[in-house]
């Protein structure tokens, strides 16, 4: 097939939004390896889903803002976007939104729609206080910060955000709670300081109970951020509209994860589209009018990853039968889409669209490094995501309640079991640790009374054999009561 016929059909197959329609986009990324105060082991990938964010949001808009300290080898792998980071402190994301907010209310202002994402990949917390945080450099940014400094302040006409932190799920629920148990906290908070209040904002959230799952090494990124990326490229674009849904999203990472066993690495996400418009999309890829596009026809149906000539992975996805993806690709002159057998090579150096099934595929010629877990290896996107299933998982999936209140875990109502049993223990401990004061009392009284006693021998052994058994059980008593209020004591002070 000639290239001319080959663009004419895939312009007939995905009409292009007039770029007149197209809304005004903005992004400000958060992305930081470390924790504040040093208490957290450092990531090794959130500046590279920074640097990867901004390439991908960077397609549909040039007001795209990325606050990270990109290592050395990231910022070899994207200059451009190295030249454009600045410091992720406090004072530099504030002054940061200041200014993307002045530009949203000049571009409303002129007419235009305006849409705003705010990503942030890092480090997550729980204060001393039980408010969420975000870390930066200098300081952390708080539930509160988000809704004040944020969602309250942005004149966007819809907002956008994406949050990937370590121990997210930890944020909305106590150490060792269940699903119940952070469904319960979720629905305190939401009848607090829901979304209710910003109709406009949609929220995606990672939530998975471990750190390690957050980030793979042959992704070179954070495991979630890696998916939604994917998705977003148009992996999850089920009806082929060119628009990912919330709810494209959600299914299709669930898709991806839905065969690893182990429920420590399984990611299960929550996404809220704006309750105004529930079919708001995630991503438009229609905004991305000028990137190239590569189709994956029916018959590259299967398991496949696509790498740039970076060695950048760029998106991963199973293909169900008789589906074809059209997928929205950052500029590079090659690409290589590779399964675990073969590869295409994939030359954007000429024509700016690229279909699959005109390739030939060659042996994979690429050596796999390191030895990675074996569960990720053999189970992520081991089912195959298309319209059979987004429509299953769209009836048999409950919506699930999100996001935003990550950053603003329930303080703990009552007090524990384990702490009602060291108040039992204590009271134990004081009640034991009293009478043995009472009998050594008592002993001191008797020995008193011997002393200044006058009469039978007999009856001075008596007060003094009586004397004797007192004061041992007092101390006795007072050696288990004071053992008894150091364990209950201990049990108290010990972290949940």
């Amino acid at each position: 097939m000639s290239a001319p016929l080959l663009l004419g059909l895939l312009a007939a197959m995905n009409p292009v939004e007039p770029a007149s329609e197209a809304p005004a986009v903005f992004a400000v990324i958060v992305a930081h390896n470390q924790s504040s105060d040093g208490s957290l082991a450092p990531l090794s990938y959130a500046d590279d889903d920074g640097a990867r964010y901004a390439e991908l949001l960077g397609l549909a808009s040039s007001q795209v803002s990325l606050l990270s300290v990109l290592d050395a080898p990231t910022q070899r792998l994207h200059p451009a976007v190295a030249k454009m980071a600045r410091a992720p402190t406090r004072g530099e994301l504030l002054s940061t939104l200041s200014r993307t907010f002045q530009k949203i209310e000049a571009a409303r202002d002129a007419g235009r729609r305006t849409v705003f994402y705010f990503v942030y990949v890092g480090h997550g917390s729980i204060g001393d206080d039980g408010e969420g945080t975000m870390h930066l450099s200098d300081g952390r940014f708080t539930r509160a910060d988000l809704y004040q400094e944020v969602l309250a302040r942005s004149p966007a006409t819809v907002n956008h955000v994406i949050i990937d932190a370590c121990h997210a799920y930890f944020m909305v629920a106590r150490r060792g709670g269940d699903t119940a148990q952070m469904e319960a906290a979720l629905q305190s908070f939401l009848q607090k300081e829901g979304l209710d209040a910003y109709p406009n904002t949609g929220v995606l959230l990672s939530t998975s109970k471990a750190k390690e799952v957050h980030e793979w090494s042959r992704f070179g990124a954070g495991i979630f951020s890696h998916e939604v990326r994917s998705a977003l490229v148009g992996a999850a674009d089920v009806d082929g509209d060119g628009r990912v849904t919330y709810d494209e999203t959600r299914a299709f990472i669930a898709a991806a994860n839905a065969r690893v066993d182990n429920p420590m690495a399984r990611l299960e996400v929550y996404a809220r589209p704006p309750a105004i418009h529930l079919n708001e999309p995630l991503f438009d890829r229609s905004w991305a009018q000028d990137a190239p596009r590569l189709v994956v026809p029916q018959g590259r149906a299967g398991r496949w990853y696509l790498e740039d000539e970076r060695g950048v992975r760029y998106a991963d996805f199973h293909s169900a039968d008789q589906e074809r993806l059209d997928l929205t690709l950052v500029p590079q002159p090659r690409y290589y889409l590779r399964n675990d057998t073969s590869e295409l090579e994939i030359d954007l150096g000429v024509l700016k669209h690229a279909d699959a099934g005109d390739l030939a595929p060659e042996p994979l010629a690429l050596a796999m490094r390191g030895s990675e877990d074996a569960t990720f290896q053999k189970d992520l996107f081991a089912l195959a995501f298309g319209r059979a299933y987004y429509e299953g998982y769209r009836s048999a999936a409950p919506s699930p309640e999100p996001a935003i209140t990550a950053f603003a875990p329930p303080k703990s109502s009552g007090v524990s079991a384990r702490r009602w049993t060291a108040v039992g223990l204590g009271s134990a401990g004081v009640a034991a640790a009293a009478t043995g004061l009472g009998l050594w009392l008592a002993a001191d009284a008797k020995a008193n009374q011997y002393t200044t006693y006058v009469g039978d021998d007999d009856d001075v052994v008596q007060l003094k054999g009586t004397a004797q058994d007192y004061t041992t059980a007092s101390r006795v008593l007072v050696g288990v009561g004071g053992g008894l209020v150091a364990a209950a004591t201990a049990l108290w002070l010990w972290p949940e």
